[in-house]
C-alpha cells in the first residue's frame, strides 16, 4: 500500500484492510482520501463500476467519525433504491463494526425498533432514500436536530440517477432544509459511473454557490477491455392491418423474441451468471418465459429469472439471492438493476432493442466484468422486421439499428447525455411547499418562499411564488391566518400524510396479484385481466380467479396457458439531439462498424441505399404527394415537440414520426411556412398559449393552466434548437422547389 496514504485512516479501518487482504489503494481512493482527511473538498468521484467508489468515500469518512465521534449520525449515504441501500449497509458494516460506529438503515422495509434505535441514540452513519428523507421532515421534524446536528459528510450514490430528474430537485431542496438544523456545513460526496463530460453542471448541483470547491476525482487512467458486439435477428414481416386485433400486442412481443434469439441466448448465456436487459415489463416476462420454456423442451434446469418493478420485492430479492449464489443464472430484468445492486459477477450483459441512452448502455454494460482480470461484455440483440420496398421510408431505416449504431459510436467517444439543473418543475416546487409547511406546523409567506427559493427553486420569481399559493389555496390544501400565518388544511393534511406524498413522481394505481395468500406483483389498473385470463408474471404462468378492484387485489392459480401482461409505460426520458445527430451521420456515411455482424450489415447498407435514392442527403425532405411532405428532423425529443407545435400554428398538421415529421404542404411552402413562424414567435410561451394543458408530473393536478404552460414552454420545449433546426432546413433546401 501507498504508505503515505495509508497512515492517514484511522487505526480501525487499517486492521479491516490488512484482514481483507488489500495489497493496494487505487488511484481513486488514493486521492479521495487525501481530499477529504486534508482538505474542506466537497468530492465527485467517477469511476467504472466495482472500481471502489464506495470505499473511496466511506474509508477517510469512517476514519475522521472515529478521530471525532459526534453527537449525532456524522455521515448520511443517500442511495435511489432501497435494494442499493441494503447492499451497501452489508458493506459498510464490515468496515464499521472494527471501529465500533454504528450504520442504519432507514427505509420502508425497515423495522421501527431499529429506526427507534437510531432515534434514542443518533450516532455513526445513516443509509437512506429521498423518500424516506422527505418522511423525516414529515413525521420526524421534532427529532431532525437532535439526529443531524453534527452531520458532517452526505454521500450521494449514483448521482446521475437523480440530477436533472424530480428525485434530484426534491433531493437538492432536501439538503438545504436540513442545513438548517446542523452547527456547521456538511462535506458533499457524490459518486457515478457515468457523469460524461458535463462536471460543472454536478458542480454546481452538489455545491450552488461555491462550485469550485468540488473537486473531481476519476479513474481515467484504469482501462478495461471490452467485448462488445450488436446481433441482428430477422423476423417475419406483418401486416398490422391483418393482424387480429385482439393478438396485438402477442403478436408484437413474440416479433420481439424469435426462435433464432432465444436459441442463442440458450447457446451464449446458459451455464453462467448473465443479465439480459429488456426496455419494457411485458418483454421481460415473455422473454424470461420462452426461455424457460426452450430450457424443459430440452431437458436443461429453467436457470432464467426475472427482475422488474411490477414483481414482488420477494421475488426480487430471490432472483438477486440467486444471482450472488453458486448455481448458473441468468435475471431477465427492466432498469431495476441497470444500478449497481450486488448480484456479484456477471459474465456478460445482453440488451434486446437499442438502448433508449447513453447513459443506459454504459451503466448496463458496466455491470459485467466486475473483477479486474474480467472484461465488460455485452451483445445488443435486435429483432429486425425486413421491410419491402413500398414500405414507409422511415421503417425502412430501421431507426433501432441506426440509434443502436448511433449509441455505440457515442459511448467510444466517452459522451454521456449532460444532466440538465435549470428545472422549472412546479410540480416539485408544491411538494416541497407542502413538506416545508408539515414540518413547521405552519410558516409565513416570506420565510417559506426564501427557504425553497434560497435552496433549490432559485428560477421561480415571487409571482410564480405567489400564483401556486393561490392555486393551492383555490384547492383546498393551505391555508391562510389573519396573521399571515401559512397552514395545511384538513385537506392537505391528508395528502401529506398519504404515503404516496413522499416521492416527488407519480406512480400509476396498481392492484396486487396473490396466490394463496402470497403476493406475486402488481398489474396496471388501466388493464385489468378479466376472470379466466391468461398471463404472465414473476417468470410464471397464471390465470385469473377473481378481480376485486375495491380491495385492490388480483387473485390467480397456476396455469398452463400464456400472454404478455400489460403494464403503464415507464416515462422515458427525452433522446438527446446528439443521438439523432449520430443516427444521421451513421446513415449518410460510409462506415464500417466491426462490432456489427453480417445482418445489420445487410439492412444498415438497405437503409443507406434507400435514403440516398430518395434524394435526402441534399435535403431532408421527401415529398410523398403533391401537398404531403416528410421532413426528417434528426433531432432530440425536446426540438422535436416544438418543431411539432410551430408546424401546428403554421398550418402545417404536422404528425410525429420520431426521426421525422409529416407536415401537408409542398417542400418550399413548407419550408417558408415554418421559417416565417420562427420569425413570428417571441419566446416558447407563445407556442402554448391557446393549448389545453394537463398535469404531466406528479402534483401538476394542483396548478393552473397558466402555470401549466409556463413550466411546459420552460422544461419540455426547445425554441431556440427548433429555429436552428428550421434555419439548417432552409439552407439546405435553397432554391430546391420539391423533392420528387
Amino acid at each position: 500500500m501507498t504508505h503515505s496514504t495509508f497512515d492517514l485512516l484511522a487505526r480501525p479501518i487499517q486492521h479491516v484492510l490488512w484482514d481483507m487482504h488489500w495489497e493496494s489503494l487505487r488511484r481513486i481512493q488514493v486521492d479521495a482520501i487525501r481530499l477529504l482527511l486534508t482538505t474542506d473538498h466537497d468530492l465527485l468521484i467517477s469511476a467504472r463500476t466495482a472500481s471502489g467508489k464506495t470505499e473511496a468515500a466511506f474509508l477517510p469518512v469512517l476514519s475522521r467519525l472515529f478521530e471525532q465521534p459526534g453527537e449525532s449520525v456524522g455521515a448520511m449515504y443517500i442511495g435511489p433504491l432501497k435494494a442499493l441501500i441494503n447492499d451497501q449497509f452489508r458493506r459498510l458494516e464490515d468496515l464499521c463494526a472494527r471501529a465500533e460506529i454504528p450504520v442504519y438503515r432507514w427505509h420502508g422495509d425497515v423495522d421501527f425498533g431499529k429506526k427507534d434505535k437510531l432515534l434514542q441514540q443518533p450516532r455513526g452513519v445513516l443509509l437512506i432514500t429521498p423518500e424516506s428523507l422527505e418522511s423525516f421532515f414529515v413525521n420526524r421534524s421534532s427529532s431532525i436536530g437532535r439526529v443531524f446536528r453534527d452531520l458532517r459528510f452526505v454521500v450521494i450514490d449514483e448521482i446521475h440517477s437523480l440530477v436533472g430528474r424530480e428525485r434530484g430537485l426534491q433531493l437538492r431542496s432536501q439538503l438545504f432544509r436540513l442545513g438548517r438544523y446542523v452547527q456547521r456545513d456538511f462535506r458533499m460526496v457524490g459518486l457515478s459511473a457515468t457523469i460524461g463530460e458535463a462536471i460543472d453542471q454536478y458542480q454546481l448541483w452538489i455545491r450552488p454557490k461555491n462550485p469550485d470547491n468540488v473537486v473531481h476525482v476519476n479513474d481515467k487512467g484504469e482501462q478495461k477491455r471490452v467485448l462488445f458486439g450488436i446481433q441482428t435477428y430477422e423476423t417475419l414481416h406483418s401486416d398490422t392491418e391483418s393482424q387480429d386485433a385482439s393478438r396485438g400486442d402477442e403478436v408484437e412481443i413474440e416479433q420481439q423474441v424469435p426462435a433464432p434469439l432465444v436459441a442463442d441466448i440458450l447457446r451464449v448465456f446458459g451455464g453462467k451468471k448473465n443479465l439480459i436487459f429488456c426496455n419494457s415489463r411485458g418483454k421481460v416476462e415473455w422473454l424470461a418465459d420462452s426461455l424457460n420454456d426452450a430450457c424443459r423442451r430440452v431437458g436443461r434446469p429453467a436457470e432464467f429469472l426475472v427482475h422488474h418493478g411490477s414483481v414482488s420485492k420477494e421475488i426480487r430479492l430471490y432472483t438477486e439471492q440467486e444471482m450472488r449464489g453458486p448455481r448458473p443464472a441468468t435475471a431477465v430484468c427492466s432498469a431495476t438493476l441497470e444500478l449497481g445492486i450486488d448480484i456479484g459477477s456477471v459474465a456478460t450483459v445482453g440488451q434486446i432493442g437499442s438502448c433508449l441512452s447513453v447513459n443506459s448502455q454504459v451503466q448496463r454494460m458496466g455491470r459485467s466484468g466486475r473483477r479486474d482480470n474480467e472484461p465488460h461484455c455485452m451483445r445488443v440483440m435486435l429483432p429486425l422486421s425486413r421491410q419491402p420496398p413500398n414500405a414507409d421510408l422511415v421503417y425502412r431505416l430501421y431507426p433501432d439499428l441506426l440509434q443502436a449504431i448511433a449509441i455505440t459510436e457515442l459511448m467510444l467517444q466517452r459522451w454521456v447525455e449532460p444532466s440538465v439543473i435549470g428545472q422549472f418543475d412546479l410540480s416539485t416546487f408544491v411538494q416541497q411547499i407542502l413538506s416545508v409547511l408539515a414540518e413547521h406546523g405552519g410558516i409565513l409567506a416570506k420565510p417559506l418562499y426564501m427557504r425553497l427559493v434560497e435552496g433549490a427553486f432559485g428560477n421561480i420569481d415571487q409571482r410564480v411564488f405567489g400564483e401556486v399559493l393561490r392555486c393551492l389555496g383555490q384547492q383546498q390544501l393551505i391555508e391562510q391566518m389573519d396573521d399571515g400565518l401559512l397552514l395545511l388544511s384538513p385537506r392537505g393534511e391528508a395528502v401529506v400524510h398519504d404515503r404516496d406524498f413522499y416521492s416527488a413522481f407519480a406512480t400509476p394505481q396498481e392492484l396486487v396479484v396473490r396466490h394463496d395468500g402470497r403476493t406475486i406483483g402488481s398489474l396496471s389498473a388501466l388493464y385489468l385481466p378479466q376472470p379466466g385470463d391468461h398471463f404472465l408474471l414473476g417468470g410464471r404462468r397464471w390465470q385469473t380467479i377473481e378481480v376485486d378492484v375495491g380491495r385492490g387485489e388480483i387473485l390467480v392459480k397456476p396455469a398452463t396457458g400464456k400472454k404478455p401482461p400489460k403494464f403503464t409505460a415507464d416515462r422515458e426520458r427525452d433522446i438527446h439531439p446528439r443521438i439523432r445527430e449520430e443516427m444521421n451521420k451513421v446513415l449518410c456515411g460510409e462506415s464500417e462498424f466491426n462490432y456489427l455482424d453480417d445482418t445489420g450489415k445487410y439492412f444498415l447498407a438497405d437503409a443507406r441505399t434507400a435514403y440516398r435514392n430518395a434524394g435526402l442527403i441534399q435535403c431532408p425532405v421527401l415529398a410523398l404527394a403533391a401537398n404531403t411532405c416528410l421532413w426528417f428532423t434528426w433531432t432530440g425529443t425536446s426540438v422535436q415537440r416544438t418543431l411539432m407545435l410551430m408546424a401546428d400554428r403554421a398550418g402545417l398538421r404536422a404528425v410525429d414520426a420520431g426521426i421525422a415529421i409529416q407536415l401537408a404542404g409542398p417542400t418550399h411552402e413548407v419550408v417558408s411556412a415554418l421559417a416565417a413562424e420562427a420569425g413570428r414567435l417571441t419566446s416558447a410561451d407563445d407556442l402554448v398559449a391557446d393549448l389545453p394543458m394537463f398535469g404531466w408530473r406528479k402534483f401538476d393536478c394542483h396548478l393552473s393552466e397558466e402555470l401549466l404552460r409556463q413550466s411546459y414552454a420552460t422544461d419540455m420545449l426547445d425554441l431556440e434548437g427548433a429555429r436552428s433546426k428550421i434555419e439548417e432546413l432552409h439552407c439546405q433546401c435553397d432554391g430546391i422547389k420539391s423533392i420528387r
